[in-house]
């Protein structure tokens, strides 16, 4: 319990329940090569900042919380996060290093988050056990592992305790269209492409790219130029979705 200056009484233990699913992101922690082109992925789940935010103003308040920053003693930032106690603020810090993507911004992001643990926001999710990421072509996030190959992956489902009370596990995604298997092995993985990174390309990109696929005299050599063009949309939704997940 807490009290601020007006004499309300605030119960702080809201802080520490769950979040529900649509709060939360996820990270690729390690990626892994295995034999005949398969890959695995260990992921963490995260609380993203606005849903700390969020838990903060409606448990404390907007006005009875704030947050700070200064220079880490070795480099990175330092988040101090205050809650209003009475006439008294108390502050609990943690720090990140910055970050690779928008090295600024992440380092701001990611010492919010750990200073926000400090206060039991989010804290539950150490405690998962480590879990790899569902990989299949209709997933959710994309992925690159060390050798180079692009994947998709969905987050696996989150054990009962983990969820806030009354919420479902997420259902899977559903399952991709079915390819052309009459099609050339060029145009069947193009479409592959279109089923597995669809929303990395626009409506005219994807207008274009089906023009060329129901070309009967389309060359090789055009559906290989129109392959490696996808590829480099691809790798920009990627480095795109990465610093998303780091603010």
């Amino acid at each position: 319990m807490t009290i601020t200056d007006r004499g309300e009484t605030i119960d702080l233990s809201p802080l520490k329940t769950p979040f529900s699913q649509d709060a939360l992101d996820w990270r690729i922690v390690r990626a892994h090569d295995g034999d005949g082109g398969s890959v695995s992925a260990i992921v963490a789940s995260y609380v993203t900042n606005r849903a700390i935010m969020d838990r903060l103003d409606n448990v404390v308040g907007p006005e009875n919380w704030r947050n700070e920053y200064t220079d880490g003693p070795g480099g990175g930032i330092l988040c101090g996060l205050s809650i209003r106690m009475g006439s008294e603020w108390v502050t609990k810090w943690d720090g990140a290093e910055n970050t690779n993507l928008e090295p600024v911004k992440g380092g701001l992001s990611g010492a919010m988050k750990r200073a926000a643990v400090q206060w039991g926001i989010g804290r539950y999710l150490y405690s998962i056990e480590t879990v790899f990421a569902t990989v299949h072509q209709n997933g959710k996030y994309r992925g690159k592992s060390p050798n180079g190959k692009l994947f998709r992956w969905d987050p696996p489902q989150l054990p009962a305790w983990a969820l806030p009370e009354g919420e479902e596990p997420k259902k899977p995604r559903p399952a991709p269209r079915t390819l052309h298997k009459d099609e050339s092995p060029e145009k069947q993985e193009i479409r592959q492409m279109l089923n597995e990174y669809g929303d990395a390309f626009n409506d005219d990109w994807q207008s274009r790219i089906n023009d060329i696929l129901d070309d009967p005299t389309v060359t090789k050599e055009k559906l290989r130029d129109v392959r490696d063009n996808m590829n480099g949309k691809i790798e920009e939704a990627i480095v795109a979705a990465q610093q998303d997940m780091e603010q």
